[in-house]
């Protein structure tokens, strides 16, 4: 059983918000979640790591729902037991000082499923007013079963679902927070419980190629792709499709780096990188036996940055790294590669003059 771990109530303010009202429950599409949260573009993620006390407080949050999703077939009749219902307790007590009153906070839907969960045990388990005070039920008897079933608190209608959009929040979150596994855990259970879901597919990809499962990211943004074109998501199977050519671009570029002549460097994939106050992620980075940076590569698509290599330059900026290598393009004879001769001067070296130098 998941316990979950007692913070200071302020670690609940560097859950920051992201993308539009996302996770305001009244917003949502019934059938598919909102595209615009979709971790596809860089500035999704141009930001600080969370503590990793916040992370651990959000890890346990996952595994006490996905204790109590794994125990309940039906979640609409979702049940918990008495030690979860103290769990849950403490963790409203954090939410309610952390989210208030913002429905925009990316917990806001945690702190609604949560206190649905623990109205669900109460109704159960403790005795209505009616019962303790018996002149009350005259007022309350016009009030039918069914009215008394709608005054469970929801957000889209289905406590099923609302676990579905809880999982695919929190999953965000320790994406943006750079656990990746725990992410994918998050987005698994979401999965599970609805399979229809183009974002969480989408974003268990994105998460996946944090880990360099490629296949496994493609399949998922696939998979995202086939939905988006059942529901008429249009602009968001376009980003999709832009999405999976760029991780063929990436794909190249390991299989490139991954020949046996650079078998004495080690690749990073998704490698943070911090410009001034900004935390970015480059999508991959040579390093050398001593683990110094040896090269970046970028892997954009032409249409996306118009051959724009000033995000690339400014990694080799930060990071004082010899080499860059701009790939719009699965051919290698298409990739750009520079030099940096440091001072924010660069110049444009031939692939084979690359290879001599960092194979010498």
């Amino acid at each position: 059983m998941s316990t979950i771990i007692q913070t200071p109530q302020n670690i609940l303010s560097t859950f920051t918000n992201f993308g539009p009202r996302v996770l305001n429950a009244h917003e949502l599409p019934k059938q598919v979640l909102l595209p615009s949260v979709q971790p596809l573009a860089k500035a999704f993620i141009d930001i600080a790591p969370y503590p990793e006390s916040a992370a651990q407080w959000l890890i346990s949050l996952l595994n006490l729902l996905i204790d109590i999703a794994n125990q309940n077939e039906d979640l609409n009749r979702v049940m918990i037991t008495e030690t979860e219902y103290q769990q849950l307790s403490a963790v409203l007590d954090d939410l309610i000082y952390g989210v208030g009153d913002d429905e925009n906070h990316p917990l806001s839907a945690a702190m609604a499923l949560v206190g649905t969960l623990i109205k669900v045990y109460e109704d159960e388990h403790f005795p209505k007013l009616t019962e303790l005070f018996p002149e009350l039920e005259k007022e309350s008897s016009n009030k039918t079963t069914a009215e008394s079933n709608n005054s469970i608190p929801t957000i889209s209608g289905e406590i099923e679902t609302d676990f579905v959009i809880v999982f695919f929040s929190i999953g965000c979150l320790l994406w943006k927070g750079g656990k990746a596994e725990e992410a994918i855990s998050a987005y698994d259970l979401a999965i599970h419980i609805n399979p229809d879901y183009a974002s969480v597919y989408a974003s268990r990809g994105e998460a996946k190629s944090d880990l360099n499962d490629l296949i496994g990211a493609k399949t998922d943004f696939q998979n995202a792709l086939k939905l988006t074109e059942k529901q008429g998501e249009k602009d968001f199977g376009a980003a999709i499709g832009k999405r999976l050519q760029e991780l063929d671009i990436v794909e190249a570029v390991v299989a490139y780096f991954s020949e046996p002549r650079f078998a004495k460097f080690s690749m990073i994939r998704e490698c943070n990188i911090q410009i001034g106050t900004i935390h970015s992620r480059a999508d991959i980075v040579i390093r050398d036996a001593e683990r110094s940076f040896v090269a970046i590569a970028e892997c954009k698509l032409p249409v996306e940055t118009n051959y724009d290599p000033e995000p690339l330059k400014s990694y080799l900026c930060a990071t004082d790294t010899p080499f860059g290598i701009f790939a719009s393009d699965t051919n290698r004879d298409s990739w750009v590669f520079y030099e940096n001769l440091r001072h924010n001067r660069f110049r444009q070296i031939e692939r084979s003059d690359f290879e001599r130098r960092i194979l010498k």
